[in-house]
């Protein structure tokens, strides 16, 4: 009498097979997803780290800087809205006297004040272009050399001394350095002391037409917008500029959110020729920070 084998036949071969193929599969796309996840959460803290720097410079910058009647400011306001030849249309600057250190020059007695200033490099000939750039030339006392210039107290103005410093032509003096390399894209506008936002930095409803050493301004607020720097490999520079345009400027009309509302359907419009990779654009990050004036 022949014994009998105990085995598999051919159908639960196959179907244990298939379940193991479906289990691989699964655990597969979770590892994926998980990968998915992380790599984007690392981009996030990259974008955040590379923004950091920036927010916290110009918060030391904005709450030492002199207030006064009597010296100048270039701040935007609708009789200087920031679209004057040379500059990139949308991205602010702006520039002020601040008492913090700066670069010095090599003789003459130091003040302890510096002009300080900010922008958005749009010289596409230059390595920091479209990048955020700060300028922190220390000042000398008054009087005590010919050649440096020291604070300027009106009607000389900061663009007429330092023309560098409010435009975006090249500095020939070197005085900008970067300081936030993956930042484009640099927006702001004003918190008043009677509540409202304001695109000037003075309450035209109480009859006043100037800064006046920011006597009605109770807040300074800033947007900005920054990459990671491995997705920032994936986007050109003209795309990076371009994408910057198509970023509204703020308006009177909107509400606290809106600004960055907009750039968000900017960047998910990407309304740029080539058209930047998905990939990328979900990398971009905007910030918002209000800069209350001590």
């Amino acid at each position: 009498m022949r014994k009998l084998i105990d085995a598999f036949t051919l159908v639960e071969l196959l179907v244990a097979v298939s379940i193991l193929v479906l289990l691989t599969l699964t655990v597969a796309g979770l590892f994926d997803a998980a990968s998915s996840a992380t790599t984007a959460g690392n981009r996030h803290m990259d974008a955040d780290a590379e923004a950091r720097p920036v927010l916290d410079r110009l918060a030391i910058d904005i709450a030492q800087m002199v207030k006064r009647s009597d010296i100048d400011y270039f701040f935007k306001s609708p009789a200087n809205p920031q679209v004057v030849s040379g500059l990139v249309p949308g991205n602010d600057q702006l520039a002020f006297f601040s008492q913090v250190a700066g670069y010095y020059p090599s003789t003459g007695s130091q003040s302890p004040v510096s002009l300080v200033a900010y922008r958005i490099n749009s010289d596409s000939s230059s390595q920091a272009y479209n990048k955020a750039e700060r300028l922190g030339k220390g000042l000398l006392w008054n009087g005590v050399s010919p050649s440096s210039a020291p604070i300027v107290f009106l009607p000389l103005q900061i663009s007429s001394i330092w023309p560098a410093s409010t435009n975006s032509m090249p500095d020939p003096q070197n005085d900008y350095e970067i300081v936030g390399p993956t930042v484009f894209r640099l927006e702001y506008y004003y918190l008043l002391k009677n509540g409202s936002f304001s695109t000037a930095p003075w309450n035209t409803s109480a009859g006043h037409s100037s800064i006046n050493g920011f006597q009605d301004v109770s807040a300074v607020i800033v947007a900005i917008a920054a990459i990671d720097k491995k997705s920032s490999e994936l986007i050109s520079s003209t795309q990076l500029s371009a994408l910057a345009v198509n970023m509204s400027d703020y308006t009177i009309t909107m509400q606290p959110g809106d600004l960055l509302g907009q750039w968000q359907s900017a960047v998910d419009a990407n309304g740029v020729t080539p058209t930047i990779p998905r990939v990328a654009l979900s990398a971009i990050r905007f910030y918002e920070r209000y800069f209350y004036l001590p």
